[in-house]
This record gives structure tokens, C-alpha cells and sequence, in this order.
């Protein structure tokens, strides 16, 4: 028997009808994010160490540096010298530059980009595919706004948002994206901090 009182309530806050601009928004976050995941797997493949130009520095010397950028982007960072022998074996460079504070004489794994260094190291290669998937979540988060036409702004709405996307044949993908982006995150974040 159905109770007519209580059949208009409903634990989630009432949606607007979906409208163009939050879907076009929704729209283009999955654009930039899907760029920014691969900027982030082309450099986690980098410190992996599948690149060209791949040798090892010889630390010499250590410098802080101050940086000067205006009022709030000041500060001090540190650089590291060294010569860079390439993995063929001749010298490259004498006084290559590494950020990053090392230990005199030590070696360290680096490629060489341009005229920059960046470490070859797992600890990196997980920390950038952390990046990776939290782009994944933010695909999510974009298919979402698409999808239901609303740019979910408080938890009533978020749950609402949730509620109406489950009806919709892109839900179940949706979710999936979301648990698989959150749990990779997590897990390169751990062995970020763990590996070394």
C-alpha cells in the first residue's frame, strides 16, 4: 500500500533540467584530462627509463638557488652539477644541471631532454603515474557533468547528480573509471613514498 504523502519526498535535493553549458563543461574536462593523462604516462614512461639519451651524473657540486617570480612565487631550490656521461660511454657534458639536493661524487640515473636532466627512478616513474590516475578520476568527474547536464556544486546535489547518472546507460562506466582512478592513485601514491 502506497503512503501519498510521503510519495513526493525523496532523500536527494531536486536537479534542474540539464542544460548546454555545464554538458559542453563537462565535455571539455574529459578533453584537457584525457590530455594531461598523456602527458603524464609519456613522462612516467620517461622515468622508467624508456628513453634516448639515457646516461649517468657525476655530482660534483650543490648550489641553492633563489627563484624570483613576484610578491607569492619566491623561493629557494636546489641544483646539483655534475658531468654527464651518456650510457655509450663519451662525456656529453661537464657542467650538467640537476635539480635536486645529492651527495658529492654521487651517481645518479638521469635523461637528458633538451638541455635539461631528469632523473631516471621508480620513485618518479609511480609519482607521475599517480597524476596519470587521478586524471582518471577527473575523466569520471567530466562524463558526469556531461552526462547529467549539472555541475554538481553541494552533497545534496552531488548525490542527486549520482542518483540520476545510475539511471543512464553511462553510469556503471562511470563508477568503474571513478573506483579504478581512486584506487590507482592510491596504490602509485604508497609506492611513491615507498620506493626508492
Amino acid at each position: 500500500m502506497a503512503v501519498p504523502e510521503l510519495a513526493a519526498t525523496s532523500p536527494f535535493a531536486a536537479l534542474p533540467a540539464p542544460r548546454t553549458v555545464p554538458r559542453l563543461t563537462g565535455v571539455g574536462i574529459v578533453v584537457l584530462s584525457l590530455a594531461c593523462m598523456g602527458f603524464m604516462a609519456r613522462q612516467a614512461e620517461k622515468s622508467a627509463g624508456l628513453v634516448a639519451n639515457k646516461g649517468t651524473l657525476v655530482v660534483k657540486r650543490c648550489e641553492e638557488h633563489g627563484r624570483s617570480g613576484g610578491r607569492y612565487s619566491s623561493g629557494m631550490y636546489d641544483v646539483c652539477f655534475g658531468s654527464f656521461h651518456a650510457d655509450s660511454g663519451r662525456v656529453v657534458r661537464d657542467d650538467a644541471g640537476l635539480r635536486g639536493w645529492y651527495v658529492a661524487g654521487e651517481k645518479v640515473r638521469v635523461y637528458r631532454e633538451g638541455y635539461r636532466y631528469q632523473p631516471v627512478s621508480w620513485r618518479f616513474f609511480w609519482g607521475q603515474l599517480a597524476f596519470f590516475f587521478a586524471g582518471l578520476m577527473m575523466v569520471a568527474f567530466g562524463l558526469m557533468t556531461a552526462v547529467v547536464g549539472h555541475r554538481a556544486k553541494t552533497a545534496g546535489e552531488i548525490k542527486a547528480s549520482w542518483e540520476a547518472l545510475r539511471r543512464k546507460s553511462a553510469g556503471p562506466y562511470v563508477a568503474w573509471l571513478l573506483r579504478t582512478g581512486g584506487a590507482g592513485a592510491a596504490a602509485c601514491a604508497v609506492l611513491s613514498l615507498v620506493w626508492f
